[in-house]
């Protein structure tokens, strides 16, 4: 298969990102370079065809201004040079310290009650801005999902095979597209892969509130995902409840999709200016599993 006849549509998370033609690039670099070093062919393939990955950019609709991409570049230098995580990196992510975080927040999930009394300021922000989305304040989910559904039906009305990949609470703007486009719009396309990265749709606080909310049976899940491919790093305080062939088994038993995988152990070693970062997403792009887990998709298995 040609790489023409291939596409990678990407959605970012929350927080502002830098302007959508830098993120594509600096993405870009880190799935080529993993890419490099576990499957050279396809790096070449894909190199040829680098208008293959196209990111879905939606934060300027919730951001007033693009984030400056300079503070990342050391960071990304770092992934660029090293092939794999270091100690330092595999420790601090298994720190008690985080492993105290995600209890705390597993409790807010449970009992969200407890949120003004026990989440640290970050905890707040993002639910503050997930909630934007949730809640459609000002329409601004509508906005969004346009823009991402647009872009899906777009590469499926060319023909293309399709891998969607999407990042934090993009995978969750995804899934409300997915579920639209297949249950309200009734719209035939199929999606090949759908890839989420540090996903919190295994949390309460998002299941709760997604559009497919109210209703029952098969008609809660789309109908339009051949196969769902789900990673999560150690320490990724976003990705809490990750198993998502448990969460989502009844897609799996309705036949809707054919497979639902969970590699919910990566190791992530993005350094920024506060430190290690195992959420970013230049950290999962440049992931060997998130590589192998694309390689797959573009040799057709």
């Amino acid at each position: 298969m040609s790489g023409a006849e291939r596409i990678i549509l990407y959605v970012p998370g929350l927080k502002p990102k830098p302007p959508a033609d830098v993120h594509r690039f600096n993405l870009l670099r880190c799935l080529s370079a993993s890419l490099l070093r576990t499957n050279p062919r396809v790096a070449e393939e894909l190199a040829a065809q680098p208008d293959c990955l196209r990111i879905v950019s939606w934060p300027h609709l919730f951001y007033p201004e693009p984030s400056d991409a300079g503070p990342d570049e050391p960071g990304l230098q770092r992934l660029l040079a090293l092939e794999g995580p270091e100690q330092r990196d595999i420790e601090e992510a298994r720190h008690w310290h985080k492993s105290m975080l995600r209890l705390t927040y597993l409790v807010c999930d449970a009992f969200p009650m407890l949120i003004d009394w026990v989440a640290d300021p970050a905890l707040k922000a993002s639910l503050h801005d997930s909630l934007r989305y949730l809640r459609n304040e000002e329409g601004i989910a509508t906005r969004i999902r346009s823009l991402v559904k647009d872009a899906i039906v777009d590469a499926c009305a060319q023909g293309k095979r399709v891998l969607l990949i999407a990042h934090s609470m993009g995978s969750v703007v995804s899934w409300d597209v997915l579920w639209e486009l297949s249950r309200q719009d009734e719209h035939p396309l199929r999606i090949d892969t759908f890839m989420t990265l540090a996903s919190p749709l295994g949390l309460n606080f998002m299941r709760h509130r997604l559009l497919n909310l109210r209703a029952s049976g098969a008609a809660r899940y789309p109908d339009n995902i051949r196969r769902w491919h789900n990673l999560a790093a150690v320490g990724d305080l976003t990705a809490l409840q990750r198993r998502f062939a448990v969460d989502y088994r009844r897609m799996l038993d309705l036949g809707l999709v054919s497979e639902i995988r969970d590699e919910v152990e990566l190791h992530n070693y993005f350094r920024g200016p506060t430190g290690l970062n195992v959420h970013k997403c230049y950290a999962y792009m440049i992931n060997s599993r998130v590589a192998d887990g694309v390689a797959d998709w573009w040799q057709g298995n």
